[in-house]
């Protein structure tokens, strides 16, 4: 019998009146060594003290079966049946276990799926394969914030809930490990505290923002809105009026003492400096492009944009000095559209080059190609000289981990489609969007 490793994972949760009665019950099977051809699978929870919960779909994709059952009530003998089907809506596996849900509590089984040998039959000289999967049950909530707390496992941690149900137009990570999420829907900005898988109180814009700025340091936010009117939030929880832009700013980057913007006033557009310190624009000039993607390299006193508005769109880079506050011409790359240039655009770790969503690198010095992965990708997070890809495969994440020659090292999935990806004190943050409006934030060991 060849054996295959796997795990289901339960996590607290609250009934509507805030008592912590039932389980979130989360699944994750590997399918390594399936030879049955599973394409679908559902999980159906009973007990004699309960209705039957279920059977609820689960999400099949090349390597693993995973899903959730919510609302599990507390008690005792809580039967949990997972079927798989092949392409043909055959039963190939199937396979239960008891288990005691206990809130607050964390309880251990083994739930083992056996190969159904009439739908899938072994040929002679061959086994039967089993897929054996483990199940922990009671977890107890965090003070994250989250309806499930997170839980710990092969699956990583993972933080879900009322918390992150949002829609999700841009992100940034401090120094200090604080997760900014721009909710331009709500006007917000959201933030996460990594180290602590806690919420901390959002920033409430005062009226239709339009795109957000982080400094490196987590000390300020700012928030740009319809009609070039910009605020600043301190993270000591003092929010005050910034500046006022000719016209919106659609997007902006903190360059050290200044806030570099972008804004439709003049012909084209125009960039300007704001002083952080004062809200002062020091300089401004026009017949610059707008931009759909914006970075700020301390190293190279410079910013680099993907344009957009024009046809070709291009790589572009305008020099800024952080400190005197001036700011130089913006220069495009030699190419001019040659290159597929899609979003997201990266620093480098180094800041000696940017590379963009299609795989290609361009050098931080002139904008010259320099190179390409061959992969496309929603975002990349760098560590220890790997590159850690994030694409969509259907409703999935991909998560691809890529040497420094580019060479795949491995590769896993994760529900949800992809959004952002970051590095924090050596833990993996992965952000996907599970449903419409409803984020989930998964920390792994890179």
């Amino acid at each position: 019998m060849l054996v295959t490793c796997a795990w289901l994972a339960a996590c607290q949760g609250t009934s509507p009146e805030g008592q912590p009665d039932s389980e979130t019950i989360r699944m994750e099977i590997s399918l390594t060594g399936d030879v049955c051809g599973v394409s679908s699978a559902n999980a159906i929870i009973l007990a004699e003290d309960m209705s039957p919960l279920g059977p609820v779909p689960l999400q099949v994709t090349e390597t693993v079966i995973q899903g959730r059952i919510s609302q599990v009530p507390v008690g005792t003998d809580r039967t949990v049946r997972v079927d798989a089907f092949n392409a043909s809506g055959r039963l190939v596996y199937s396979g239960s276990t008891l288990v005691d849900v206990v809130a607050g509590s964390v309880t251990s089984a083994n739930v083992v799926l056996r190969r159904d040998p009439v739908n899938c039959p072994s040929t002679p000289g061959t086994g039967d394969i089993d897929i054996i999967g483990s199940l922990e049950t009671g977890e107890p909530s965090s003070d994250g914030g989250t309806s499930d707390g997170g839980s710990a496992s092969d699956g990583g941690i993972v933080l879900e809930g009322s918390q992150l149900a949002f829609n999700l137009d841009d992100a940034a990570l401090t120094s200090g490990g604080i997760i900014h999420f721009f909710d331009r829907t709500a006007d917000r900005v959201h933030r996460l505290d990594v180290a602590n898988r806690r919420f901390l109180s959002p920033y409430a814009g005062t009226a239709d923002a339009v795109s957000m700025a982080v400094a490196p340091d987590g000390t300020t936010t700012y928030l740009a809105y319809t009609g070039g009117r910009v605020d600043a939030f301190s993270n000591d929880g003092t929010t005050r009026f910034f500046a006022a832009a000719p016209e919106t700013v659609s997007s902006m980057v903190v360059a050290g003492n200044y806030l570099f913007t972008v804004d439709g006033s003049g012909a084209w557009d125009s960039h300007s400096l704001y002083q952080r310190s004062t809200g002062a624009r020091v300089a401004t000039a026009e017949w610059r492009y707008s931009a759909r993607a914006i970075v700020f390299s301390p190293v190279n006193k410079r910013v680099y944009l993907l344009n957009s508005g024009v046809s070709p769109t291009d790589v572009t880079m305008v020099d800024v000095d952080p400190v005197a506050g001036t700011m130089g011409a913006e220069r495009d790359s030699p190419y001019h559209g040659n290159y597929s240039l899609p979003n997201p655009l990266r620093l480098l770790p180094d800041e000696s080059g940017v590379m963009v969503g299609s795989g290609l690198f361009f050098n931080a010095a002139d904008l010259t190609y320099r190179t390409s992965m061959g992969l496309s990708f929603v975002d990349v997070a760098f560590h220890n000289g790997r590159y850690y890809l994030i694409d969509t495969v259907g409703d999935t994440t991909q998560l691809r981990v890529l040497s420094s020659t580019f060479d795949i090292l491995s590769a896993s999935y994760h529900p949800g489609r992809a959004k952002r990806v970051f590095v924090h004190n050596g833990e993996l943050v992965l952000v996907t969007e599970v449903s419409t409006g409803q984020l989930q934030v998964r920390i792994l060991a890179p």
